[in-house]
């Protein structure tokens, strides 16, 4: 990501909270810090916020639509990823193919909510729960308005799949991911966050009312 983007993800001041991050990181010290986010799925308000968006040019994704993803994005570590949700029959992934591009793909889980591959850490969920992961937004097509689109698209499967709660994991400092997920009724729950000295972690949680 180049500074530009980071900086409109983050902004300028958590844009430099997040550099700071990473001379840390080479000394064996990580933090970050999370916000879990629930929503009450509310079938007629969401029924009338899906109608708002055109949802023809969305479908369904393979592990081979992956393949017509932006391949720095989609190493070969990320396709061994991809590829083994799929063999869980626990994860549901949906996007946007244009001119044979892969310009949007998010996932729907009913696998344990994990946090982040640095941290030991995750939150079993029930039948009816499930939780928002990984959107992915090729750069061309940021700000069109794709995340909150995609957000509605999937609460709605959600609703399919027999799921009335949903959950979604937020960087707390990642202001428009926050925007997205409280446009869409998301809540924040509690504040869990990660330090880890030379491979000792400790985690601290604070509710959220």
């Amino acid at each position: 990501m180049t500074l530009k983007a980071k900086i409109k993800q983050y902004g300028l001041i958590n844009s430099f909270k997040r550099a700071v991050k990473s001379p840390l990181r080479r000394l064996g010290i990580q933090y970050e810090s999370f916000y879990l986010m629930v929503n009450h799925i509310r079938q007629e308000e969401l029924k009338q916020k899906l109608e708002r968006y055109d949802y023809s040019d969305v479908k369904e994704l393979t592990y081979d639509d992956f393949k017509l993803g932006d391949p720095e994005v989609f190493t070969p570590e990320k396709m061994q990823l991809i590829q083994s949700r799929f063999e869980t029959g626990k994860y549901w992934a949906y996007g946007i193919v244009e001119k044979n591009r892969l310009i949007y793909s998010t996932w729907i889980s009913k696998n344990d909510i994990n946090f982040s591959t640095h941290y030991k850490y995750s939150i079993k969920l029930n039948y009816n729960q499930a939780v928002l992961e990984d959107s992915y937004c090729h750069y061309n097509y940021r700000g069109m308005g794709l995340h909150s689109k995609m957000n509605l698209y999937r609460l709605n499967k959600m609703v399919s799949l027999g799921v009335n709660i949903a959950y979604a994991v937020v960087v707390v400092n990642n202001q428009p991911a926050l925007k997205t997920q409280l446009k869409s009724n998301f809540q924040i729950r509690k504040q869990i966050s990660f330090l880890k000295i030379w491979g000792k972690q400790y985690t601290f949680e604070k509710a959220i009312s």
